[in-house]
């Protein structure tokens, strides 16, 4: 049995990974890219790999968030989160963690629009059973430290600077807008799930 307290609450029971999904496991960038070059008539090579982490301003021709916002609404109603490519080694990275005996808590923010939740939560779920994902439970939230997790994997700056201010251990996945934040970093799936289980069997979570 092992114990996690933070301020507000205590758990018990399993190891817990908080694991972020867009960026970190499943293919977003290259996702939404194929959709905004088809409903704006370009190659998607012209549409570079991001280097901050607001694609509107990612030099993919928008001049709003809002205006981007409005091609992710058609393609999370076309199936984006139902369809997207896993990130290479990650589903079987999750089961070696898994294996090891961490639960594994996906925490997501993609309930963005009123309207489409249902379409959203379902389609995520039937994606993570697709790729045999063993998760043990599903979050919907931006609020990643309200849910309780020893360590968490994240590709958002904001969300892992918000996460280490908290002194809440966290593991940033690799990607080119990110790289201005510290490690310690996940640079792929082949070697990133032996970096969790060295940092739980470390702490004596495992």
């Amino acid at each position: 049995m092992i114990e996690l307290q933070d301020n507000q609450r205590t758990f018990r029971g399993r190891a817990i990974v908080g694991l972020d999904l867009d960026g970190v496991c499943a293919d977003y960038t290259n996702g939404i890219r194929a959709v905004v070059a088809e409903r704006r008539g370009v190659d998607p090579a012209t549409l570079p790999d991001p280097e901050v982490y607001s694609l509107h301003r990612a030099g993919w021709g928008f001049d709003t968030v809002e205006g981007f916002l409005g091609h992710h609404k058609a393609a999370v109603a076309q199936g984006l989160y139902r369809d997207l490519e896993p990130i290479p080694g990650a589903p079987e990275a999750m089961r070696k963690i898994a294996a090891a005996g961490a639960h594994i808590r996906v925490v997501t923010h993609r309930l963005i629009f009123g309207g489409s939740h249902a379409k959203v939560v379902s389609d995520t779920a039937a994606w993570l059973d697709r790729m045999n994902i063993p998760y043990m439970s599903l979050c919907f939230t931006g609020l990643k430290d309200s849910v309780g997790a020893h360590v968490y994997i994240d590709d958002a700056p904001e969300n892992v600077d918000s996460l280490r201010e908290m002194n809440i251990p966290t593991f940033v996945y690799d990607q080119p807008y990110n790289q201005d934040v510290a490690g310690p970093r996940i640079t792929n799936w082949e070697t990133g799930a032996e970096q969790i289980i060295d940092f739980l069997r470390g702490t004596g979570q495992i």
